[in-house]
């Protein structure tokens, strides 16, 4: 920062980042004190008899200013070097943003193009064209690289919870916080980070595929569920929403035929793709095969039931009967015995944030 700016008001603050917003913000704290009175001229007796007494209004003044300055001092320093690190908070109740870096090229927020960073506000959009790459800096969780002919939008941000929306292109997130902290929604899916790595990526009609690197991935619309892990892949649908997960190193008959069911309109096809499914599914894309019990009708649900138990044993007490019915407690003792965590980790992060839906 140039010092004269402290003491020449025409001149600009330089700097990036969270200095030139501190320094403006404590303009404005201290700028209800402002006065273009000159100052009054007392007589040299009338100084030396003044009295702690007399100028106790003066000091008490002057402490309040002070201890406002060093509160508001203290809420930056909270903040750690926002500009450097991208960390986010409120002061004052306003929302500072997410640091934004250019990787590649010019992007955008709005119509501002950042030459090397800059910072995106709650209902700001980062936009790039197809030479450009942005590097977003999610508070201390993690980080986002944008990449070029995308559109993500800041929907919310604060402690312990940051919302993006990804309106079109692609981007790879790297999240290292508990379950429920990171959200990204897109027009036909909304992503939630349960800690891990991945990919999404979406077009204007609002396909796309989220691919898990590490950790797990929740991808849900409309009560529509799939519970993606590493190594795994998704798609999802205008209208429909989230398809269902399958590792990417299955079988490629596998995934077309899974692609088919997820995909086609016509019920005579996807039972044919769904035969191919549960014929040439291994031991390992069992998970596949339990998703498929809330994506089939229900006169199929048996079928799923014989081929998932032909390479999990279903548990003592979970019976064709329910999960015909699609009882909770029988899914997910079923889940616990597929070898991937209990379920309860992965429930947890709805009902940990009630108030951020």
């Amino acid at each position: 920062m140039d010092d004269n700016y402290l003491w020449d008001g025409s001149r600009v603050p330089e700097g990036a980042g969270v200095e030139i917003v501190d320094i403006q913000r404590l303009e404005a704290l201290l700028g209800r004190f402002r006065t273009n009175a000159p100052a009054p001229k007392l007589p040299a007796h009338a100084v030396r008899r003044r009295t702690i007494r007399a100028i106790a209004p003066l000091l008490a003044t002057a402490a309040v200013v002070t201890l406002m300055v060093m509160a508001e001092w203290r809420a930056v320093g909270r903040l750690g070097q926002v500009g450097r690190v991208g960390r986010v908070g409120r002061v004052g109740g306003a929302t500072i943003g997410l640091t934004v870096r250019a990787v590649e090229g010019h992007p955008q927020i709005d119509a501002v193009k950042i030459a090397e960073t800059g910072r995106i506000a709650v209902g700001q959009t980062l936009i790039t064209d197809r030479n450009a790459k942005a590097l977003v800096d999610v508070s201390s969780i993690g980080r986002v690289t944008v990449d070029g002919s995308s559109r993500v939008r800041l929907v919310d941000s604060r402690e312990g919870y940051h919302r993006l929306a990804l309106d079109r292109g692609t981007l790879h997130a790297i999240i290292t916080a508990p379950p429920g902290q990171f959200v990204v929604d897109t027009s036909s899916a909304v992503a939630t980070d349960l800690g891990c790595a991945y990919t999404l990526s979406i077009d204007e009609e609002g396909t796309g595929l989220l691919s898990v690197s590490t950790g797990w991935v929740a991808f849900e619309l409309n009560g529509r569920e799939s519970f993606v892990p590493a190594g795994a892949s998704c798609i999802t649908l205008p209208h429909s929403g989230p398809g269902t997960p399958r590792y990417d190193d299955s079988a490629q008959q596998f995934r077309d035929a899974l692609d088919r069911f997820d995909t086609d309109a016509d019920s005579t096809r996807r039972r044919a793709a769904l035969d191919v499914v549960l014929t040439t599914a291994r031991e390992r894309d069992a998970v596949t095969l339990w998703h498929l019990f809330s994506r089939v009708d229900a006169p199929d649900r048996g079928r799923v039931f014989d081929a998932l138990a032909a390479r999990v044993a279903a548990p003592a007490g979970v019976t064709r009967e329910a999960i015909a019915r699609l009882d909770r407690q029988a899914l997910d003792r079923w889940w616990d015995a597929l070898g991937l965590g209990d379920t309860t980790w992965w429930r947890s992060w709805k009902r940990g944030y009630p108030d951020l839906k």
